[in-house]
């Protein structure tokens, strides 16, 4: 009898014994071996090395750079957030500068070629070049979108309206009011037209953010650059999402003489 109990006795503690050693390797290799990789963007350097002592890894700040997070905080990371790894792996990051703003001159007056190399030196990216016939030199700057002579920030985007060889080109108002702005927007300058100044009225009857009024009526005929300015409305009013649609239009009038930024010295030949 007594040695069927110490029989039965060994067996117990040897399944008991595989259990704890299984429970401890699974300790060991799964639980403190291998961590997730938490996201430490938008932490300081000190803050996200104390959060990465709680999984042991440690953080490298290998850079800086100008972002859209405020100046010390981290904004990018390698690995990225979610990533399995080894304990004591090292978590590269990349800390901002902060928003890089920039003074652009008055770029009005002045040579295309020389006004797109001043801009792109100030870190802004030439988008819509639109050239029309004037009196003025060829290639001088008419005007620019957003106005120059302001603080821009880094990679904002600028377009040019500049003198060319091309007729004056005319094209019909479209219908603004009612729609959304930012469906005002893309049919003004879809039409190489401008936005100009954006002022409000209080109408509770009526969609929040719908255009009111415009500077100037649906289908008057205008040259492209000229800018029309809008009375937007403010209430508490929503407008379902489904119903902001970006509608279909036509350009009417003469071709619209659009040259790419990078092609734009044939205007000066």
């Amino acid at each position: 009898m007594l040695k069927r109990f110490m029989y039965i006795s060994s067996i117990i503690c040897t399944i008991l014994s595989v259990f704890f050693i299984i429970k401890i390797a699974e300790k060991t290799y799964f639980n403190e071996a291998y961590y997730e990789v938490p996201d430490v963007k938008g932490f300081v350097v000190d803050e996200a090395q104390r959060a990465l002592d709680e999984y042991g890894l440690n953080i490298k700040m290998v850079g800086q750079e100008y972002s859209h997070y405020p100046m010390g905080e981290i904004y990018m990371q390698d690995p990225e957030p979610g990533q399995v790894v080894k304990m004591q792996r090292n978590i590269r990051v990349w800390v901002s500068r902060g928003n890089a703003l920039v003074e652009i001159p008055n770029l009005v007056g002045m040579n295309f070629l020389d006004a797109r190399s001043l801009a792109e030196q100030r870190g802004l990216f030439v988008d819509k070049v639109v050239s029309i016939r004037t009196n003025r030199a060829v290639n001088e700057v008419i005007s620019t979108d957003p106005a120059t002579d302001t603080l821009l920030r880094r990679g904002d985007r600028i377009s040019f309206l500049i003198s060319g060889t091309s007729q004056f080109t005319e094209v019909s108002v479209p219908n603004l009011e009612g729609v959304d702005l930012e469906v005002a927007r893309d049919k003004i300058e879809g039409l190489s037209l401008r936005v100009g100044q954006i002022s409000h009225k209080d109408n509770p009857d009526v969609y929040n953010g719908a255009v009111l009024e415009a500077s100037l009526a649906p289908g008057v005929r205008v040259r492209v650059g000229t800018t029309i300015n809008l009375v937007v409305n403010r209430s508490n009013l929503e407008r379902p999402a489904e119903e902001i649609i970006i509608d279909e239009y036509d350009v009417d009038g003469g071709d619209i003489d659009i040259e790419d930024s990078g092609n734009i010295e044939d205007a000066s030949e």
